[in-house]
């Protein structure tokens, strides 16, 4: 523990400077946390430890800084087994909340989110301003520019890294940007299709792949969607 306590010093003195050899000796440590944390059927997953730790070192990344320079500015000193496990439990309820179990858990909230079956264009225009038109805009430009930029990122640093940089930028899970990186280009056809009014077959038909492909691009496209906060 005294050498964590060195680095998190450096860290709040020199910045960027001292963070990269904090990770190097913090990551495994918070990694044994996130697995031990109780959060029901998503702790059987294999991205959740990840998750759980790329949340926690977001928070104390934070800000430049923030958590760590109060922490190392406090008298008397906390026990800091103590004060990362609070870190790192409250990350993993961050990431519980923002799961799909979860959000279908509490689907019956006032503002649950709109499926792309009720977004199709056979509901008709609408003039009021916001509109299934106005909402299918906002969701066909999203998808669209998400995928470009997930090409992007994943050209310029590759998969790995592509999908950290993504996932803290949005705040999102893992699991989501994993999945536009594999899927961007069909991402796109299928909600362009979905959203012109085509049955699941003939998108399939269409893009030269199954009805099951179709259903299963459109799953994720909704889980997506709703991490990003779309909702009705």
């Amino acid at each position: 523990m005294d050498e964590l306590w060195t680095m998190l010093r450096a860290v709040a003195e020199k910045g960027d400077e001292g963070w990269q050899p904090l990770l190097a000796k913090l990551e495994p440590e918070l990694a044994q946390m996130a697995r031990r944390q109780p959060i029901g059927r998503l702790r059987d997953h294999e991205d959740t430890p990840r998750e759980i730790v790329t949340r926690t070192i977001a928070r104390l990344h934070a800000k430049q800084y923030a958590a760590i320079k109060k922490l190392v500015a406090t008298e008397p000193k906390p026990e800091l087994q103590a004060w990362l496990r609070v870190l790192v439990k409250r990350s993993a309820i961050d990431y519980m909340r923002e799961s799909p179990e979860y959000e279908r858990a509490t689907a019956k909230r006032e503002h649950r989110w709109i499926s792309l079956a009720t977004l199709s264009s056979s509901q008709g225009p609408s003039a009021v301003p916001d509109s299934l038109a106005e909402k299918r805009d906002l969701v066909t430009a999203f998808v669209a520019t998400a995928a470009e930029r997930a090409h992007g990122e994943q050209k310029a640093h590759g998969d790995d890294d592509a999908i950290g940089r993504l996932s803290l930028e949005w705040k999102i899970a893992r699991i989501h940007v994993r999945r536009l990186i594999a899927r961007a280009d069909q991402y796109v056809s299928v909600l362009n299709a979905v959203l012109a009014g085509f049955s699941y077959p003939e998108v399939g038909e269409k893009l030269g792949i199954s009805r099951r492909e179709v259903e299963l691009t459109v799953r994720y496209l909704e889980e997506l969607l709703q991490a990003r906060g779309f909702g009705g």
